[in-house]
């Protein structure tokens, strides 16, 4: 269905070069380094204020590492368009200044000159978001100031917390103009043996698998946990590969980003592919293997590379996709930023907000708590005592939170892995309490 509003677009020319829809927009290239090129995208509030610099600027980050927030994030998830074109009703754009950032450089429309030049590391990745931000600044300095807010979503919740600290710092150092204020954490890869070591747990209470099921999975599991404890951490990875392949057997193919459905079956003669290949790719594309995922997936990559390329004057070299940036990363993907978050609780005053759809198994709600609980910073006992409260939206109980100091928990029901997505009623309490609008 997509390649037929696609040609429509092409045909009869629905969009001016230079934009993509009806919806005010800025996007382009900022040359973070030598050799590595990151694209922005940012949509301007639709809210009615009588400048759009009266609302914050919120940056939207995909996870993976690898997954397009330009394409993901945007059409996918919150933007103001959805995958058939049509307009979401509960678009972020509507509040907010909506800035997608397709990061780490070698994702979505953001390109390297050379392989070379990929990021190995989560600071590596925080120092390019740095340069981005001071190249956005130069271009549109009326947002120098506003309250700069970001919400990063699975890999992108973990690049966030070091994003946070070298914007931090350049901020006391005077090297850039901006204003950050908060940073939330949704569904996200902070600490990601408490999150392989919950897996088991979690479907046995759910009655997802049997003993035996939640004992091979535990297996598994802990062999990640000894590698990474060892400092093998490649090895880690590739062992929180085959923990999942476990959960897979074990659960007849439950899906790791709503634990109510089933994806497709996968270890069939007919898929070649290995285990971590199946796990790195439902980390980009942030979805479980079926066959609506993969129409999914192939819509996107037909709409990204044809009418928004051309829309957005990409250059004519650069293909949207996430070539080689899980692979540079495999061995920083089991390193925890939970020392990133202590930092920044006992060093700032940025609001730090953990929010988690319950039905996710990937960035499960058990394995958040367990380093939450083990957070070195003043008010730690004050967040323990606190008492968690319920979140009423729309007349529906939508989850409950927990707060002290500058930082919460949000439960949220009725939602997996993409909370923005599944449950934007439950979404509106957690945006309203770090900027106010929502």
């Amino acid at each position: 269905m997509l390649l037929y509003i696609v040609l429509g677009f092409l045909f009869t020319n629905q969009y001016v070069a230079g934009q993509f829809g009806d919806f005010k927009q800025d996007f382009g290239y900022v040359t973070v380094r030598e050799g590595a090129h990151m694209f922005y995208w940012l949509f301007y509030t639709t809210a009615d204020v009588e400048n759009y610099t009266d609302r914050p600027l919120v940056v939207w980050l995909q996870g993976g590492p690898g997954g397009s927030s330009t394409g993901i994030g945007n059409f996918e998830i919150l933007g103001p368009l959805d995958l058939s074109l049509q307009e979401r009703n509960y678009t972020w754009v509507k509040n907010f200044n909506v800035l997608f950032i397709d990061n780490p450089v070698g994702t979505g429309f953001s390109y390297v000159d050379d392989w070379s030049y990929l990021t190995t590391t989560n600071d590596e990745i925080a120092l390019d978001f740095v340069n981005l931000m001071r190249g956005f600044y130069e271009k549109n300095p009326e947002f120098e100031g506003v309250p700069l807010y970001i919400y990063g979503q699975s890999y992108g919740g973990k690049m966030a917390i070091d994003m946070g600290i070298r914007m931090h710092e350049a901020e006391q150092a005077g090297t850039i103009r901006s204003n950050l204020k908060g940073i939330a954490m949704g569904n996200a890869w902070i600490s990601p043996v408490d999150a392989t070591l919950t897996w088991g747990p979690l479907l046995l209470a759910a009655g997802l698998v049997d003993q035996a099921g939640h004992d091979a999975i535990q297996v598994a599991a802990r062999e990640a946990e000894r590698l990474f404890n060892e400092g093998e951490y490649l090895s880690s990875t590739f062992a929180w590969s085959a923990t999942q392949s476990q959960v897979i057997i074990h659960t007849d193919n439950v899906d790791f980003y709503n634990i109510l459905t089933r994806m497709r079956p996968i270890f069939t003669s007919n898929d070649t592919r290995s285990a971590f290949d199946i796990s790195r790719s439902m980390m980009i594309h942030n979805k479980a293997y079926t066959k609506e995922a993969e129409q999914e997936i192939l819509d996107l990559d037909i709409l990204m590379n044809t009418v928004v390329k051309k829309a957005l004057n990409i250059p004519e070299n650069v293909t949207w996709s996430s070539t080689n940036v899980f692979e540079t990363l495999r061995p920083d993907f089991m390193k925890p930023v939970t020392e990133g978050i202590e930092k920044l609780l006992n060093e700032t005053d940025i609001i730090l907000t953990k929010y988690n759809g319950n039905l996710d198994l990937i960035c499960d709600t058990p394995g958040q708590i367990l380093w939450v609980d083990r957070l070195k910073w003043p008010g730690a006992d004050g967040y323990r005592n606190a008492p968690r409260k319920p979140i009423w939206e729309d007349g529906k109980l939508q989850g409950y939170y927990k707060s002290y100091g500058n930082f919460r928990f949000f439960w949220i029901n009725d939602a997996g892995h993409s909370v923005p997505r599944d449950n934007p009623a439950g979404s509106r309490a957690f945006l309203r309490d770090m900027t106010t609008f929502g």
